[in-house]
């Protein structure tokens, strides 16, 4: 037998397993290969168009968490499928004529981003914290921006950095949060807690580090990398998880096990007081 021969023989039998290793280096390369980015710093300045506007608008919408309960889904009406109302067509249900409200687009929306629970449409109900808050905190810029957006939605963007009313500079300011582990007040971290024990969330989640009940433990380090890993803010993420818990579930956890009503049982100020608290979360040594 000569060595040719001897070589095929040994090589012979890989071919078909070489062929199908081919195939999916071949298809893996194939598919289009996406990875994770943090959200980008942008920069609002007073000379951008509204045009210019409502496309930085697009993206915060899309970062901030905004899309956790509305939905854009064209032709679908005020209801779509999301917990809060679809903002497709937002601008020319408003110029039909809807009750309710401030009459004037711009005014509406403001008030919306400003005071969210100022105005609700029928059938929805107040869970949406002002968005210069947790999970969204927009600045006035930020609201420039996506005032324009949604005015985009249906209608054309008109407004200028500058044109909107700002907020009181009290109400502007950051929150002053109580650290969970050393609190000063205690008065935030008592809220939230009364609220978890109200809402059982302690029967499944635990505060106690290395412990795992029958969900995910309240773990800081865990919570920021599921934000990560989900391209969401830390309080954005937390957000959906309250609201929409089956939409990103990590690990070996069922997806279904964690009601999907805590976004009608909580208010808007429930949902900040304990997405302000688990945010604030520190590692224990």
């Amino acid at each position: 037998m000569t060595a040719t021969q001897t070589l095929g023989r040994a090589v012979g039998p890989l071919v078909p397993a070489f062929a199908v290793l081919g195939f999916f280096v071949w298809f893996s390369n194939w598919i289009p290969q996406t990875r994770w980015e943090p959200p980008r710093a942008r920069t609002i300045g007073a000379q951008m168009s509204p045009a210019d506007l409502a496309r930085v608008g697009a993206g915060l919408v899309r970062e901030r968490g905004c899309l956790t309960c509305h939905t854009v889904e064209p032709g679908a009406g005020v209801k779509g499928q999301g917990r809060g109302p679809n903002l497709a067509g937002l601008a020319t249900r408003r110029a039909a004529g809807v009750p309710g409200g401030p009459p004037n687009l711009v005014t509406y929306l403001t008030q919306s981003l400003y005071e969210p629970g100022g105005y609700l449409v029928e059938g929805y109900a107040n869970i949406m914290p002002a968005s210069y808050r947790p999970p969204s905190k927009l600045t006035y810029e930020e609201m420039t921006a996506v005032v324009n957006y949604l005015m985009s939605l249906g209608g054309t963007p008109t407004v200028k950095v500058g044109d909107l009313p700002r907020l009181p500079a009290e109400l502007s300011q950051p929150v002053a949060v109580a650290s969970p582990v050393v609190a000063k007040s205690g008065t935030s971290a008592t809220a939230a807690m009364a609220l978890l024990e109200k809402h059982n969330c302690m029967t499944c989640h635990s505060l106690k580090k290395g412990e795992v009940l029958v969900g995910p433990p309240f773990d800081p380090v865990a919570l920021r990398a599921n934000a990560k890993a989900r391209g969401l803010s830390l309080d954005a993420y937390l957000m959906e998880s309250i609201v929409a818990p089956s939409a990103f579930v990590q690990g070996d956890f069922k997806p279904d096990l964690m009601p999907e009503d805590y976004a009608k049982d909580l208010t808007a100020g429930q949902l900040h007081t304990i997405v302000i608290y688990l945010a604030a979360l520190e590692p224990k040594p």
